[in-house]
């Protein structure tokens, strides 16, 4: 019997014992399923949350006053921008000066950069970036990048095809003309042959004492290089320059067809570049739209600054065709009228769109992510195209520029750096 009482304390024991253990560790393991338990239900909470942001309709504390009022007034700062230097070149009441406009055009330089670079690209990073897409677009960070590079590209791919075509028509026309005329003169051609190296006195003597009416015959011209080497004979620059007075008219063709190429590209690239600044007014107006509370006010004024200096810089390349009030520039500035009347009217459109789905609107959508994000790169490489090739490095290696003096080309440079600064301030409220 002691033996079997010895037995049985000992089980006894060792039961109380397992007892004790099992209770430790329910203990201690209880504050750690509340911990999972606790973690679990934050992650659906933050979840239900983050669903109910994304998928988040309609705009509070609307101002309709204010905001159909800052329609008009982003139509005025715009326009003023735009039209400024189209009018002020055509009408001589408004006429601005040469050099003011050359200023202008180089500020609107550093503008388009500091758009494309401070205002788009990063605002395409903030959308694509945004957690509410999720794994849409594959987890990929460089996707602004990306699109505003096959952009650039893209663009350059157009204005040379663009460029090839308008000159090919360029060239199928002079060469008709030339043909016309050729055949029109045939007979001309074996008249008295004036030497273009000569003065106007020899060639009157030159010529078997036959008269040349000048009703008949064009009088020798000069060429520019031999008028600037003060009036010396040198074959050479008579060969280069192509005067063929036997068919009574002056070629001059690779002159002819390189300010012809020069004119066809810069119509080209002001069209690419009003292309880029539209995609970003029309975000920037629908952006608007939707801003509701005090953000409202800074980021109209901030926008109203934005559209005038962007206005400007488009405006001054729209009027470097318009040269004085002939009949032949009338279509340059009809055309010109036309384009900052977009400029004018593209960022309000933004805003009446944004007002007419103001209840509906899903900012935070993975859709209108998406589509403001790949707006925004789009726009900015078209931008940086515009800004850098087209503007920067056009401008400053043209023979014009290098012909100024060394005060007029610092100022051009300091104005291009003074816009890009204004533009990168204006950033940080819009």
């Amino acid at each position: 019997m002691v033996w079997m009482t010895r037995k049985g304390q000992r089980r006894a024991a060792a039961l109380i014992l397992a007892l004790l253990c099992s209770t430790q560790l329910l203990a201690a393991a209880q504050p750690a399923m509340a911990g999972v338990s606790k973690r679990h239900g934050g992650d659906e909470h933050d979840e239900r949350d983050e669903e109910m942001e994304c998928g988040a309709e309609g705009v509070d504390d609307w101002n309709k006053g204010l905001h159909i009022g800052g329609i008009f007034i982003i139509m005025a700062t715009g326009g003023l921008g735009a039209y400024l230097p189209v009018v002020g070149r055509f009408v001589p009441a408004l006429r601005i000066p040469q050099t003011a406009l050359t200023l202008g055009k180089f500020l609107g330089t550093g503008v388009i950069i500091a758009t494309a670079l401070i205002h788009m690209l990063p605002a395409a990073s903030e959308s694509l970036g945004n957690p509410c897409i999720g794994s849409r677009m594959g987890n990929y960070s460089g996707w602004p990048g990306a699109i505003a590079m096959m952009a650039i590209f893209a663009m350059h791919a157009l204005e040379f095809l663009l460029s090839n075509h308008a000159m090919s028509l360029h060239t199928h026309a002079h060469g008709a003309s030339h043909a016309a005329t050729s055949h029109g003169h045939h007979d001309s051609s074996h008249g008295p042959h004036i030497d273009p190296c000569a003065t106007p006195a020899a060639s009157s003597d030159a010529g078997d004492n036959r008269k040349v009416s000048l009703e008949s015959a064009t009088p020798p011209v000069r060429p520019a290089a031999i008028a600037v080497a003060g009036g010396a004979a040198d074959a050479q620059n008579c060969d280069a320059v192509a005067v063929h007075t036997h068919h009574t008219h002056v070629h001059g063709k690779s002159l002819l067809d390189r300010s012809a190429e020069d004119s066809h590209k810069q119509r080209i690239s002001t069209y690419i570049l009003e292309l880029g600044i539209c995609m970003h007014s029309v975000l920037i107006g629908l952006d608007l739209s939707v801003t509701t509370g005090s953000g409202f006010k800074t980021l109209l004024v901030a926008i109203c600054f934005h559209q005038f200096c962007e206005g400007l810089a488009l405006g001054s390349r729209l009027a470097s065709p318009i040269r004085n009030l002939t009949k032949s520039h009338a279509r340059a500035f009809l055309g010109a009228a036309v384009s900052a009347a977009v400029f004018m009217l593209i960022t309000p459109l933004g805003m009446v769109i944004g007002i007419g789905v103001r209840y509906s609107y899903q900012p935070n959508s993975p859709s209108s992510l998406m589509a403001m994000g790949v707006l925004d790169s789009l726009a900015a490489g078209i931008l940086l195209y515009s800004g850098l090739v087209n503007l920067l490095a056009e401008e400053f290696g043209t023979l014009e520029f290098r012909g100024y003096r060394v005060r007029k080309k610092v100022a051009c440079f300091l104005f291009c750096f003074v816009g890009a600064g204004v533009m990168a301030l204006i950033g940080k409220w819009a």
